[in-house]
């Protein structure tokens, strides 16, 4: 009788257990992540807050507001601030990965007004003096990789890779519109870790292009780490 008595209270403690989790279990999975994502390289307070990013074909993390869209808006792609790298690797990077960073640092703004401008030429102008949207941006990881170890070892042995945050700011209201998160690795001797990401944002260009802001995020799914 006892032990009836027994498993019936854990039986009981157990289902209380449950269902006080589980709406709060759900909560967190509908909503967008509070805390560091990408192994410390995204922080959401660049962003403005925590976003409902998601993982579409050409980018890690996306997010763009409903409704928001390029038509009729000019576009002014200001220059990016001197790189701070973040993120559990931050500490093994070199000074060949830093100078690799401020080299392409230069050159951000202009790399994406000149390849977003021609793929949306007909509802975005592009500007580096002035816009309906502030286009900021700036690098938060790089490494040269090793050339050595990607022709001797492979499988990703030596890779380098270029992470950004860029974010697409309504002047007239302050609010983030849009937002993205990108990792490119360059993982064979035939790319680099700058030519590389070049290649990428060609490619994020000409989807942008072809599903805009909203399709392209609604063509995402949900990223949690």
């Amino acid at each position: 009788m006892r032990q009836t008595i027994g498993l019936a209270l854990v039986a009981s403690f157990a289902t209380l257990l449950l269902a006080g989790t589980a709406p709060a279990l759900a909560k967190k999975k509908s909503g967008p992540p509070t805390g560091m994502l990408d192994d410390g390289r995204l922080d959401p307070s660049y962003f403005g807050g925590p976003k409902a990013f998601r993982e579409t074909d050409e980018v890690d993390y996306f997010w763009a507001a409903p409704g928001f869209a390029a038509e009729g808006k000019s576009f002014h792609f200001v220059d990016w601030p001197e790189p701070k790298l973040i993120g559990k690797d931050a500490e093994d990077r070199d000074a060949n990965d830093l100078r690799l960073a401020r080299e392409m640092n230069g050159e951000m703004a202009r790399l994406f007004k000149e390849t977003l401008g021609p793929e949306l030429r007909g509802p975005l102008a592009t500007s580096l003096d002035s816009g309906d949207i502030r286009v900021e941006g700036r690098i938060v990881d790089c490494s040269t990789g090793s050339v050595a170890a990607k022709a001797l070892v492979g499988w990703g042995a030596g890779s380098g890779n270029v992470t950004i945050d860029l974010k697409f700011i309504d002047k007239k209201s302050g609010e983030v519109v849009a937002a993205l998160h990108q990792r490119v690795v360059s993982g064979t001797n035939w790319s680099t870790s700058d030519s590389k990401f070049v290649r990428w944002v060609g490619k994020f260009a000409k989807e942008l292009q072809k599903r805009g802001f909203a399709g392209l995020y609604d063509s995402g799914d949900g990223v949690s780490e």
